[in-house]
């Protein structure tokens, strides 16, 4: 029976996009900083959808994502017409990194740093690996995670747009 088991656990060590950014606690208790150091609890965030972008700034990877989600029309439609609020989350580095590299973030996106760094991610999302897109509904619900835009922005137009 236990080797059953150890050969059921085994895996290459991802996990299906299902899977990638399942809740752990209440994405609602999720806390975080802003630029001028307000914290905020991800609860306060108001819109039909919640974008998260978890982030490193010293990452070519999350540079390319962040570079792209400025490009997108759909997030951009999105954006201005109020449903969809995107939460740019720095989870690696520190304070002086972040603050340098805010000029990257647009102003009408919430740019946000986790003072806990992935500690703090870990308690309410189950991410493998950064950059992470996670979106919630107003509900604080888990609606979809990916990786990049190309999973993301056709779901996210059919559910604005039905």
């Amino acid at each position: 029976m236990l080797s059953i088991s150890l050969l059921a656990c085994h895996s290459n060590g991802r996990y299906p996009d299902a899977q990638q950014g399942k809740l752990i606690a209440s994405a609602s208790a999720y806390e975080f900083i802003d630029i001028d150091g307000t914290r905020h609890l991800l609860k306060d965030v108001k819109g039909a959808y919640k974008l998260l972008v978890f982030y490193d700034p010293e990452a070519e990877e999350s540079l390319a994502l962040i570079a792209a989600m400025k490009q997108s029309v759909p997030l951009a439609k999105g954006v201005a017409s109020g449903k969809v609020n995107v939460v740019a989350i720095c989870v690696n580095g520190d304070l002086s990194h972040w603050n340098t590299y805010r000029e990257h973030i647009p102003s009408q996106w919430i740019n946000g740093f986790d003072l806990n760094g992935e500690r703090g991610v870990e308690s309410y999302f189950f991410l493998s690996s950064f950059p992470r897109l996670v979106l919630l509904n107003d509900a604080h619900e888990e609606v979809k995670t990916a990786m990049g835009l190309d999973a993301l922005i056709p779901f996210l137009e059919k559910s604005m747009y039905p």
